[in-house]
């Protein structure tokens, strides 16, 4: 398939990537002709750094560089183009800009895809003349290891679509979800509780990023707290995506806005891509500070303080056998001795 993708930020270089390792020929293309260039020699990189852990071959880096094909304009002439991804700012005015000049430059046949994570697929399809050439096509960042991409069918969306999109993910080795047209569609909705709480602990000074990241890492299992996160994907695109799920599901109290996003991004502190965020990056910097050791007297008891009730006698007894498996000496009679530790 002959792909073309407009927009060659972080985004779109590995879409780039992604589609051009899986046999495609990838067209890219950038108002910023320097973005196109930045993003092929990125691209090669990985290939490069690919080579030499082994998971590829030099021979298969060759041929997906030789099959990225650099545009001097996101919209010039292409008869051979299948299918297009756009993946430029999270503005819907921008992105109906781009598909509104895509439509003159392209055949009718072109399918268009938006990589848009929050806005409406159907507002964006609306601004062409035949709305029902677009659906939604929401990859994550980094795309080649996030495996997971979501296909949004708007409400005019031609059936066949995302049959043709969903064909063309799995194809490439990446898993397809057909997702409903609503603010942030599944993931991004859902992962909303865990970046919009985190900002509330950190405006009511519960806790400082590196102390939310810690115990997001330790307690739920995650492999990045939601500010180490909110640094990989960018503040910016992040602020944006918050601000669009709750206009779209009208304001709701539980996805209210911090107020402490908008400042950051207007001081440029957008994470790993401007050097600094909630953490700084660079120049020996690289994400939060290591942990700090546990210190204290491991030999220190615990004493479990009882509810008295019948119905928590269970969980007492099992968390006294998890306590005392860790290693835990757990203290038993009537009350702790002068040196416990007591858990209520």
């Amino acid at each position: 398939m002959r792909i073309r993708i407009v927009g060659a930020g972080a985004m779109g270089r590995g879409i780039a990537q992604w589609a051009a390792s899986a046999g495609h020929t990838v067209e890219l293309g950038d108002v910023r002709p320097e973005a196109v260039k930045e993003a092929l020699d990125f691209v090669a990189s990985m290939l490069d750094r690919a080579v030499a852990k082994g998971r590829t071959t030099a021979a298969d880096r060759d041929a997906a560089v030789a099959r990225l094909v650099p545009l001097a304009e996101p919209w010039a002439a292409g008869p051979d183009v299948e299918l297009v991804i756009e993946a430029v700012r999270e503005d819907l005015e921008t992105k109906a800009e781009v598909f509104g000049r895509l439509e003159e430059a392209l055949p009718a046949s072109a399918v268009f895809a938006t990589n848009t994570s929050s806005l409406s697929v159907t507002r964006i399809a609306a601004t062409l003349r035949d709305p029902s050439r677009l659906a939604g096509l929401h990859f994550f960042n980094p795309v080649p290891l996030m495996r997971i991409v979501e296909v949004v069918p708007g409400a005019a969306t031609r059936p066949e679509i995302p049959v043709l999109l969903t064909e063309l993910v799995e194809g490439c080795g990446h898993r397809a979800v057909t997702v409903a047209d609503t603010p942030g569609f599944l993931v991004n909705h859902a992962g909303r509780g865990l970046v919009t709480e985190a900002l509330a602990l950190l405006e009511e000074s519960v806790a400082d990023p590196a102390e939310i990241d810690r115990i997001a890492r330790d307690v739920l299992g995650l492999r990045m707290g939601p500010f180490e996160l909110m640094d990989l994907t960018g503040l910016d695109v992040t602020a944006a995506v918050i601000d669009s799920i709750w206009q779209g599901f009208r304001y709701e109290d539980r996805l209210r806005p911090s107020f402490l996003t908008p400042n950051r991004v207007v001081a440029g502190l957008h994470g790993r891509k401007t050097g600094r965020g909630w953490y700084a990056y660079g120049d020996g910097a690289s994400g939060p500070a290591p942990e700090s050791p546990v210190t204290g007297d491991a030999d220190r008891p615990v004493f479990l303080a009882s509810a008295g009730r019948p119905e928590t006698a269970s969980y007492e007894a099992e968390l006294t056998a998890s306590l005392e498996a860790a290693g835990v000496r757990v203290e038993g009679g009537a009350g702790p001795s002068a040196e416990a530790v007591v858990l209520v």
